[in-house]
């Protein structure tokens, strides 16, 4: 199973002044090998695109996976235009469950990743990732 974050440079043009520079963009954050980011995505830091020229931010529109394999849960954010798409679209059966298949990766995902929690606002993910720590924390009280 993976167990790093994923990540990639690119270069991003400014959708203000049209200059380009490297940015990092996550695609994956795994809070249990990179418990940082998790701050770095709460105060804004993940995938925001601040442009060293003309100082204009935005949310970069990239996909991103968010995994906490301690607390056992996964949410997946998806640019909202996305679901405008026939290609994302078929990713999913018609009850909004993710379609895994099995012989495009190398690792056997527990079971809990078959239930990725899809969402399409960044607020909506981050509520969610709260809500998950407090549910798994007060179950595991004491």
């Amino acid at each position: 199973m993976p167990q790093t974050s994923i990540n990639e440079e690119s270069e991003i043009q400014c959708p203000n002044c049209n200059q380009k520079q490297e940015q990092v963009i996550y695609r994956s954050i795994n809070v249990k090998f990179d418990p940082e980011l998790r701050n770095d995505l709460f105060e804004g830091d993940i995938n925001r695109f601040n442009c060293k020229y003309c100082q204009h931010t935005s949310i970069i529109p990239v996909s991103l996976l968010y995994h906490d394999m301690d607390r056992e849960f996964a949410v997946h954010f998806f640019p909202s235009e996305s679901m405008k798409k026939d290609k994302f679209l078929e990713k999913f059966d018609e009850n909004g469950k993710m379609i895994i298949e099995e012989d495009k990766i190398d690792f056997d995902p527990p079971e809990y990743m078959y239930d990725v929690q899809v969402v399409f606002q960044m607020d909506e993910m981050l509520n969610y990732i709260l809500f998950r720590e407090y549910l798994h924390d007060y179950h595991n009280k004491n």
